[in-house]
């Protein structure tokens, strides 16, 4: 969530799409410049290890979606996801995706995304053939570069841009209006 320094208070999620052995190498690379904490987070880095992150990221040449939605009521911020993983899920199945892993949260609130998956599936708003699991953000530095795209893009929209022009010909933006 992005709330202060922005135009209007916004919902964002992420995801970066690559296939088994490309998610391998980019694995790799993301654990060697992580140094402390179980997962590489955004809100942790100082500015050079953020310059040093989405160079990284570039490198990997990968796909970047990040959906955003806006402007996101903060005491409804659950709605906002939901409607996030909604078009997430469409966005990567048109990338050619056929999973998506999703960040862990709380147990109570895996299990308030676990349930909307089979909602949206009987709505048919939700890709049939896509498989949706979660996963902690320390088990996985694919994670953590979805991690990263969010947090570049997140700056930018308060005004600091200079992450975000490493990474963005790789990003697809998909807005939300809630």
């Amino acid at each position: 969530m992005r709330t202060i320094k922005v135009s209007e208070p916004m919902y964002l999620l992420g995801a970066t799409v690559a296939n088994q052995e490309v998610a391998e190498r980019a694995r790799e690379a993301m654990i060697s410049i992580h140094k402390s904490g179980p997962k590489l987070h955004w809100r942790d880095l100082d500015s050079k290890a953020k310059r040093r992150s989405v160079e990284t990221v570039a490198a990997l040449d990968l796909d970047h979606v990040v959906v955003v939605a806006s402007p996101m009521d903060p005491r409804r911020q659950e709605r906002a996801r939901a409607k996030c993983i909604e078009r997430l899920c469409w966005e990567v199945d048109e990338l050619g995706a056929t999973h998506v892993t999703l960040e862990a949260r709380t147990a109570s609130l895996n299990a308030r995304d676990r349930a909307l998956i089979p909602r949206l599936r009987g709505r048919n708003a939700l890709p049939t053939q896509l498989r949706v699991d979660w996963l902690l953000g320390s088990r996985d530095p694919m994670l953590w570069i979805a991690d990263q795209v969010l947090g570049a893009y997140g700056d930018a929209e308060t005004g600091d841009f200079q992450y975000l022009r490493t990474i963005e010909d790789d990003i697809l933006v998909s807005r939300i209006k809630l």
